[in-house]
């Protein structure tokens, strides 16, 4: 056999066996790059395509909820929840904490009223939204939240790859933020589970699943979706509403 014989005869060979190789994998892990190190990329700027078509209810500023946009609450929240809305009601801004100026939180923030922008890296992803310039962060490198971590507006993140989906933990939440634009209250025993996916090559996909042992009869969960905007319509704009309140007097 002539050396390029025996040449071709390899390299047959080498492809049969890399044939064999991927076919071994399963399919949904060739799809999401798992063995490859290769990750969805959710990099970029997205817009709510599934908001609220909650309307306000009369000329007062309370928001009138649609089915299932509501947590079913414990009885002490379920006052907690009339209380504010008999609250908004009469016009007063009291119970809206973004009327002064402070942040939505979560899971508020995703939300994306404005626009959400992600950076992704291998150990971080971070989340950007237009509105009141709130940034998230969701780490991915493994770390434990420190146990003496202050509780805050978007809480602790951190977050692993499942296939193609990103799980995402969020613990260590201040208990007097609201969950939604209906000013629904939750304790600072709220966890969230999320599980971001592409549900296409340019949508986003965001189930959040939300516990509360205070605050809640039994788990909530809510789906988002957003689209990734093009190069017509990804800049976001500053959005200081501190400003805005200083203009206001």
């Amino acid at each position: 056999m002539t050396t390029r014989t025996t040449s071709r005869v390899q390299r047959a060979s080498l492809a049969a066996l890399l044939g064999l190789v991927v076919a071994a994998i399963p399919a949904e892990a060739r799809q999401s790059g798992e063995g490859s190190g290769a990750r969805p990329d959710f990099s970029g700027v997205w817009r709510t395509i599934n908001p609220p078509a909650a309307p306000r209810v009369n000329t007062t500023l309370r928001w009138l909820p649609g089915p299932g946009e509501l947590p079913e609450f414990t009885p002490a929240y379920k006052q907690r929840y009339d209380k504010i809305q008999a609250s908004r009601e009469t016009g007063s801004e009291e119970t809206e904490s973004v009327a002064r100026c402070l942040p939505p939180g979560m899971p508020w923030f995703m939300g994306a009223q404005y626009g959400l922008e992600i950076l992704q890296t291998k150990d971080k992803v971070a989340m950007f939204s237009e509105w009141m310039d709130a940034y998230r962060r969701i780490y991915m490198d493994g770390r434990k939240m420190p146990a003496d971590f202050d509780p805050s507006y978007n809480g602790y993140s951190t977050g692993r790859w499942e296939g193609d989906t990103l799980v995402v933990e969020t613990v260590n939440l201040r208990g007097e933020t609201e969950l939604d634009r209906y000013g629904s209250p939750h304790s600072d025993q709220l966890r969230i589970v999320e599980r971001i996916r592409l549900a296409e090559p340019n949508v986003l996909e965001d189930v959040l699943t939300m516990t509360d042992p205070a605050a809640f009869t039994k788990p909530w969960t809510q789906t988002r979706r957003y689209r990734r905007a093009g190069k017509d319509n990804d800049e976001l704009h500053e959005n200081t509403c501190a400003e805005g309140l200083r203009l206001a007097k």
